[in-house]
C-alpha cells in the first residue's frame, strides 16, 4: 500500500533533527551570546496556527528551565490595528514553518523598527522572514509539502528547546536532546510503542483533547489537527479550564483524548480521566511510562516511550500521535493528504 504524503514526511523527522542538532549549535551559542550581552527585558512569541503552539510551548518551557516570563504577541496588533509598540529591549522569536506569512513577517520588520532583537524560526532560510529577521535558526527539515505540518512543528520544538538548553547550560537536556531522533526511530519501528487506532474506534466527533502545562500546546496541536487530516471537530483544553464549562457537555456521546506528561500535571489529568470515565465519556489516556489504570476504571491508557525528559517526551508524544490521527484518517476513508479547503502555506493579514 502506497503510504500516504503525511506519513513519509512525518517519519523523515528522526533523521532531520539529527542534521539540525548538529547544524543549529553554534547558531544557538552565537544567540546565547547576544542575549548575554544585550539582556533584554521583554521576551515575547509570535505565530500562526501550528507555529503559534510551538511558541505556546516555548513559552512554558522558558519559564520552567530559565524562569524568564514569556509573552504571546498578537499580530493583530499591527497589522489590523496598526499600532507600532516601542520594543526597546524586547526580544521576540517569530515561528513560521514556510516564512511566507505576510503578518509574521510585518511583525518581525515592526518589532526591530521599534528597537527589539529579532530571532526566526522557518525550514526555508532563504525566505523573507529569515532576511528580516536579526537572526535565524534554519529547521533543517527538508522539503515539506503534505498540508498538515508535522515534522516542521516537531523540528521547532527541538530547535526552541535546544536554545534553551544551550543558553541554559543545561547538559542533561542536550544528551536526551541528541538521543531523541534514536528513540523517535525505534519508537517508529516498534508496533508495540506506536499507538493503535483501536484505542481511538469509539472517537466521534465532536471530542476534547485534554492537557497541561506543557502538555497543553500540545494537545491544541492534535486537536487541530484531528480537524485538518481527519475532519472531525476537536477541541483542546487545559485540564484546569476544562471544568469551567465544557464539563458540562461529558457524556457517553462525548469522546475525550487526555495526554498526561509525567510532571507535576500527572495528578491533574488522571483525577480528570477519571471523572469524565464515572460520567460516562469515552476516555483515552496517553503519556509516557503511565501507571496501571485503576481496577475500576473503563478508561484506556496507552504508555508511550521515555526520554529522559519531560521536555523530550513531549516531542515523543506529539510524533506517536501524528501517526495514529494519520491512520486514523485512512481507516474513516480521508486522504490525510487532501484536507477540504485548506491550503499549505496561509498567509493572513
Amino acid at each position: 500500500m502506497t503510504k500516504s504524503l503525511m506519513h513519509r514526511e512525518l517519519f523523515e523527522t528522526p533523521e532531520r533533527l539529527r542534521e539540525q542538532l548538529a547544524a543549529n549549535a553554534p547558531h544557538a551559542d552565537d544567540i546565547t551570546r547576544t542575549l548575554n550581552e544585550t539582556t533584554p527585558t521583554q521576551w515575547f512569541v509570535v505565530g500562526r496556527g501550528t507555529s503559534d503552539h510551538a511558541g505556546s510551548f516555548f513559552r512554558y518551557a522558558s519559564g520552567l528551565l530559565r524562569g524568564c516570563i514569556v509573552g504571546d504577541l498578537s499580530p493583530s496588533l499591527m497589522t489590523v490595528y496598526d499600532r507600532s509598540p516601542s520594543f526597546i529591549d524586547g526580544f521576540l522569536i517569530a515561528i513560521s514553518q514556510s516564512g511566507a506569512g505576510s503578518d509574521i513577517n510585518h511583525v518581525v520588520s515592526e518589532f526591530t523598527a521599534g528597537g527589539g532583537l529579532t530571532l526566526a524560526l522557518t525550514n526555508d532560510a532563504d525566505s523573507a522572514l529569515a532576511h528580516a529577521a536579526k537572526f535565524t535558526l534554519p529547521l533543517h527539515m527538508g522539503p515539506e509539502t503534505a498540508v498538515a505540518a508535522t515534522k516542521t512543528f516537531l523540528g521547532t520544538l527541538t530547535a526552541l528547546l535546544q536554545l534553551l538548553a544551550i543558553s541554559n547550560s543545561d547538559d542533561k537536556l542536550t544528551q536526551c536532546l541528541s538521543a531523541l531522533p534514536d528513540r523517535l526511530s525505534q519508537a517508529a519501528g516498534e508496533g508495540q510503542a506506536r499507538i493503535d487506532t483501536q484505542a481511538l474506534s469509539r472517537f466521534s466527533s465532536p471530542l476534547f483533547v485534554i492537557g497541561r502545562g506543557l502538555g497543553l500546546p500540545i494537545a491544541r496541536e492534535v486537536a487541530l489537527k484531528f480537524k485538518e487530516v481527519c475532519v472531525m471537530h476537536a477541541e483542546a483544553y487545559s485540564a484546569a479550564e476544562f471544568k469551567h464549562g465544557p464539563l458540562a457537555l461529558v457524556g457517553s456521546a462525548c469522546p475525550i483524548l487526555i495526554l498526561s506528561l509525567d510532571d507535576e500535571t500527572r495528578p491533574q489529568t488522571l483525577d480528570l480521566a477519571r471523572e469524565a470515565d464515572a460520567l460516562g465519556a469515552p476516555v483515552v489516556v496517553v503519556g509516557p511510562d503511565l501507571p496501571a489504570p485503576p481496577d475500576d476504571t473503563n478508561v484506556s491508557y496507552r504508555s508511550l516511550p521515555i526520554t529522559g525528559s519531560i521536555y523530550t517526551d513531549a516531542v515523543m508524544a506529539s510524533f506517536l500521535l501524528y501517526d495514529v490521527i494519520e491512520r486514523l484518517a485512512l481507516d474513516r476513508g480521508i486522504d490525510p493528504d487532501e484536507p477540504p479547503h485548506i491550503q499549505k502555506v496561509t498567509s493572513t493579514y
